[in-house]
Parts: C-alpha cells; sequence; structure tokens
C-alpha cells in the first residue's frame, strides 16, 4: 500500500520531470541609445531583460537599437504596458538574416533573434516598454 507521503512525493518528481524549468530558457534583452555625441551606449535602465512578458522602462525611454537573443520574438511600444497601437517599427541592418519566411527588407513589429534592428537608424526615438515571448 503506498501512503500519502510516498504519492505526494512521486507526484512532486513527475512533475519536475514533465514541467520545462524557466532556467531553461536565456533570453536576454539589450537596449541602445545615442549618446550626446552620436556614439552608441547600452541603456542601463532596462529591468527584468532576461524575463518574458511585458516590461515598462523607467528613467531615460529613448532608444534608437534593440538587440534579443534567446526569445523567440520580441515587440518594442512607444506606450506603457505593451498597450496595442504604440507597437514600433524596426529595420534589420545586419547580415542576412536567417529566417526565409520573412521579408527583412520591410520594416517589422515582431523582432526576432538578433542585435541589428534599429528603431530609427539616426536618431533615439521615445519607447515605453518591451515585451519578449519563448
Amino acid at each position: 500500500m503506498v501512503t500519502k507521503k510516498a504519492k505526494y512525493i512521486l507526484t512532486i518528481l513527475l512533475l519536475a520531470i514533465t514541467t520545462p524549468a524557466a532556467a531553461d530558457h536565456h533570453g536576454s534583452v539589450r537596449i541602445y541609445k545615442l549618446n550626446s555625441k552620436d556614439q552608441p551606449v547600452k541603456a542601463r535602465w532596462v529591468k527584468n531583460a532576461d524575463e518574458e512578458g511585458c516590461h515598462d522602462l523607467r528613467g531615460t525611454k529613448s532608444a534608437y537599437r534593440f538587440a534579443q537573443v534567446g526569445f523567440a520574438w520580441c515587440v518594442v511600444y512607444s506606450g506603457d504596458k505593451c498597450e496595442k497601437g504604440t507597437e514600433l517599427s524596426a529595420i534589420w541592418r545586419g547580415e542576412k538574416y536567417r529566417v526565409a519566411d520573412i521579408d527583412i527588407t520591410q520594416p517589422q513589429t515582431r523582432l526576432l533573434r538578433g542585435s541589428d534592428w534599429y528603431l530609427d537608424g539616426s536618431r533615439n526615438v521615445e519607447v515605453g516598454s518591451w515585451a519578449c515571448e519563448y
């Protein structure tokens, strides 16, 4: 006969085996802005850069380039709380992109993995929030 304690331990073990751990995901976001000398600098106000979901930005909210690795996609918003209708478009300025089913020459709102997504290649734009998904 199986005791209550044994059933509990077995349940915990089964959940641990079948539930993907959050630690299995290793996403990261970086946002860059242009300083007064038009030099790119990494923004220091990006909180929860390694977590999926919607995140409001704090402090200076200007950016010109967005980079993300490890997430399936991200969206950058001019409004807070990832408000629909405030999605910002970005242009890929890196080398040939490795996904064949999107036209990388056109502005995109769903930013796939990579570090060369430019919100506006020549100046900072206002950014209120961002969201990423695995």
